[in-house]
């Protein structure tokens, strides 16, 4: 726990200072952490999100998401709960227009939690997704991130450029 404590400080001051030069964002997120195990239900995650577009199109961007309604296991005693926390950084990519398409390959570290038993993972995570201008400052974002091979997160992001 320690640990992503000291990523969410991290996340915060380096999203901080690339937020206040432009093409710096912030952003929250919401979606579905897809566990495709037999017996387990999806945990429901929330997360923020900060970054840097370069006029490019290439970007970093920092990421931290939590489970906000549990998901569920059946296991040998009855049903446990299933949580998951995420800390990434990422190198992105958007392709230009009002409607746009995005990658991002990164590092993420993950603590799953399912009852009374939790591990911890670092790897490599990636994703793609379709953005839409909604106005000069706001932006909406579809994606589809791979956790690890077993866990995707389906995900809807608004993000506020400045």
């Amino acid at each position: 726990m320690r640990k992503i404590a000291k990523g969410v400080a991290a996340l915060a001051l380096v999203c901080s200072s690339a937020a206040s030069a432009e093409g710096g964002y912030w952003g929250a997120t919401v979606g579905l952490m897809d566990i495709d195990q037999r017996n387990v239900d999806s945990p429901l995650n929330v997360g923020l999100r900060g970054g840097y577009t370069l006029p490019s199109g290439w970007g970093f961007e920092a990421e931290y998401t939590n489970s906000l309604i549990s998901g569920e296991a059946d296991v040998f005693d009855g049903d446990v709960d299933v949580d998951i926390q995420t800390l990434a950084g990422y190198g992105t990519y958007r392709s230009y227009g009002d409607l746009y398409f995005k990658g991002r390959l990164g590092l993420l570290y993950e603590d799953v939690s399912v009852g009374r038993f939790s591990e911890d993972d670092t790897g490599i995570s990636l994703g793609a997704g379709v953005g839409f201008n909604y106005s000069p400052n706001t932006n909406v974002e579809l994606e589809y991130t791979m956790i690890e091979e077993d866990v995707g997160f389906w995900s809807g992001t608004v993000t506020l450029n400045f």
